[in-house]
């Protein structure tokens, strides 16, 4: 049986559902009437569009978020051309459309009362939320007290939680009593069943709307969302075809190249290693409004300028980034030279005037989870407040974890592997103690061992061009449909070692790299099982199949 076809089998998917898997398109698109609260959504727009008022979109600061604020912008403008001819304007008593991307560094994750008084002293008279807001109840309150309507977008509920009563409509899915197939819907695609739902009656919809899965695609993939649903998978599918198609305006056109983004050969694992990262940067060291004004531009010029501007702060942050990960990985060592064992869960940071950037916290827990298979919190010290992120291990919530120490918690929330917090310095030897005291009383060892899956054994002669091919159409990839990971065993062979980091080498006659592999290789014997992910990569010109190894045995 070809090596696709037993993965898909391993997955559950054989006959008429591996075809309906594989395939992708339009017809997996739900209709936006069954979202709980939709209908309310639209209503309070078009009497926003019919009346002429101020509408401010505030959306969340990363690459969901700002993603959702441009779809929602755009079907906005176009509902406003077609009535008077002029986008978003406000001219003549039309309506107008603003936004306001929160900063990271003074307003903090969700719809903050800063936003809020804002967008009321700016006369906007309703608020769309995006990726933000379903968890804000007091300031939807007080945006409804100072005489502004909010509607909410998003998708982050935890279960038995309430959605903001003070709200005009939440579209959520999943909010209680919402029978809405696909609950795995990121912000952006909940913003595009909206957009869908406000163009219903527009004679170009269905050629407009792929510009906005564009924009869908890339905040899926970004945010991390399931790709197993249909409704998932349909939308990243159809935004890469559009992304690859083109053409795009300015400021897409100047990202995707700042990001080496080739068109004809984009990918999911392009949008969430080379493009979100860049979205993403804006708002973790600076400002990701940049974000909305770069991919509203039409200047070509000025598209270009902005989006190297915007590569300079993703490159800063892998600096950050780097130096963080190095002096946490030295804490770590320490911690465990001098306790004698590694705690079960693991906190790390220092000073933010010395370095440790809370803007960049979130990707070195993960690094440092990783490595160490530990819960991790990496946080930054400001005066008396001390600001983190959590990144966690399969078995351990990390929202559990920190309401376990709630009472120390200025504020916090999150998903089962991701959450943020905030807490008074002085508590901070007690949140560590805690938390570690919290893991060991709930969990066993196993939580703490790391478990690398795979999909097939595959010997080395099966994996050639074609199969890789057919491999490809189990993508977009990602979250709940993770690359497909064989195990491949034979003679270790050629090896060679680059930079003392890089291994590259064959098993029997397939060849494979292995980035950051010179120390796992150094205990292989003659004969290994190596587990990785097939690639076609070019070698002076030549395209061919090779191993992307992440775990290794010996078996001589």
């Amino acid at each position: 049986m070809p090596l696709a076809d037993r993965i898909l089998a391993g997955r559950g998917l054989v006959g008429p559902d591996a075809a309906e898997f594989l395939n992708p398109g339009r017809h997996h698109l739900l209709d936006p009437a069954g979202l709980l609260g939709m209908d309310r959504a639209l209503d309070r727009l078009e009497r926003a569009l019919a009346e002429g008022e101020h509408l401010r979109l505030v959306t969340d600061y990363d690459a969901d978020g700002t993603t959702s604020c441009l779809i929602l912008h755009a079907a906005l403008d176009r509902r406003i051309a077609t009535r008077s001819g002029s986008p978003g304007s406000g001219t003549n008593g039309g309506p107008r459309v603003s936004y306001h991307i929160p900063d990271r560094m003074t307003e903090g994750y969700g719809l903050s009362e800063r936003a809020v008084r804002a967008a009321a002293s700016d006369g906007a008279r309703l608020i769309v939320t995006a990726d933000i807001g379903v968890r804000d109840h007091a300031t939807v309150s007080l945006a409804r007290s100072l005489g502004v309507d909010v509607v909410v977008l998003d998708h982050h509920l935890p279960a038995g939680e309430t959605v903001p009563a003070d709200a005009v409509a939440v579209v959520c899915p999943p909010q209680p009593g919402c029978t809405y197939a696909n609950k795995a819907l990121a912000a952006c695609g909940v913003s595009t069943k909206l957009a869908t739902a406000l163009l219903a009656n527009d004679p170009r919809r269905d050629t407009f709307l792929p510009s906005l899965w564009k924009l869908a695609a890339i905040g899926t993939v970004a945010d991390i969302v399931d790709l197993s649903t249909l409704e998932n998978r349909a939308l990243v599918a159809l935004g890469l075809a559009e992304l690859n198609r083109g053409p795009h305006g300015a400021g897409l056109s100047a990202l995707l190249s700042v990001a080496g983004a080739k068109p004809g050969q984009i990918t999911a694992h392009t949008l969430g290693f080379m493009v979100g990262p860049r979205i993403n940067a804006a708002g973790r060291l600076k400002d990701a409004n940049a974000i909305v004004e770069l991919l509203r531009l039409r200047d070509p010029v000025e598209a270009m300028t902005q989006a190297r501007a915007i590569n300079e702060l993703n490159l800063e942050r892998r600096e950050i980034q780097a130096q963080m990960v190095e002096q946490s990985q030295a804490m770590v060592a320490r911690a465990m030279e001098q306790d004698g064992v590694r705690k079960a869960f693991i906190v790390v940071g220092g000073r933010e005037d010395e370095g440790w950037h809370r803007g960049v916290n979130g990707i070195v827990a993960a690094r440092i989870r990783d490595e160490f298979h530990r819960p991790c919190a990496v946080l930054s010290v400001s005066g008396e407040l001390v600001t983190g992120s959590v990144r966690s291990v399969p078995r351990v919530h990390a929202v559990k974890a920190l309401d376990a120490v709630s009472d120390l918690l200025v504020r916090y929330g999150g998903h089962p592997v991701a959450a943020g917090f905030s807490l008074r310095a002085a508590d901070l030897d007690a949140f560590t103690s805690r938390l570690d005291a919290f893991v060991r009383a709930h969990h066993d060892d196993e939580a703490l061992i790391p478990v690398e899956e795979y999909d097939v054994e595959a010997d080395p002669r099966e994996c050639t061009m074609a199969a890789v091919r057919q491999l490809d159409a189990l993508g977009p990839c990602g979250k709940g449909n993770p690359d497909p990971r064989v195990v491949v065993s034979g003679p270790i062979q050629n090896v060679k070692i680059v930079k003392d980091r890089f291994v590259f080498g064959r098993i029997g006659p397939l060849p494979f790299v292995w980035w950051d592999g010179v120390a796992p290789m150094k205990s292989a014997g003659p004969r290994a099982a190596l587990l990785g992910r097939l690639e076609i990569a070019e070698d002076r010109g030549l395209e061919g199949v090779r191993l992307v190894v992440s775990d290794g045995r010996d078996t001589a």
